[in-house]
């Protein structure tokens, strides 16, 4: 689990410094591409059932990967002592916290449901309720 979350988070850091995942707007709070990403992430634990912490922990890196980009190639001009403050900022980071819990969780809960939905359906077609 730690390997894959740090995976998640280079990856996504990597695709934003290549510009494979764009930054749209002008105010940045929650990136587009990165919630993507830990959406599909969250609905693949969620369908599953490997437990809705399993969904917040991989989410989460997904906006590190972000924030490493922003930090570390966005404020090139700053010093390093500067980018590290920007990057280990705790107002940031709990922004990018809650939005991995609150999106997690509903991405699990949608995964869950898909799983559920098509055990449901498979079931119906053995007993012939179609």
């Amino acid at each position: 689990m730690l390997l894959s979350a740090v995976v998640l988070a280079v990856a996504t850091c990597i695709a934003y410094a290549v510009d494979l995942f764009t930054v749209s707007g002008g105010i940045l709070i929650i990136p587009g591409d990165a919630t993507v990403v830990g959406l599909v992430v969250a609905a693949g634990v969620g369908y599953r059932s490997s437990g809705l912490i399993f969904a917040w922990i991989p989410f989460f890196p997904t906006y590190l990967g972000f924030h490493a980009d922003w930090a570390f190639f966005g404020l090139s001009r700053r010093s390093l002592s500067e980018e590290l403050a920007f990057f280990f900022d705790p107002v940031g980071l709990a922004v990018f916290a809650s939005a991995a819990v609150f999106l997690g969780t509903l991405a699990c809960g949608a995964g869950s449901l898909a799983r559920r939905s098509l055990d449901l359906l498979r079931h119906s077609e053995l007993l012939g309720d179609s």
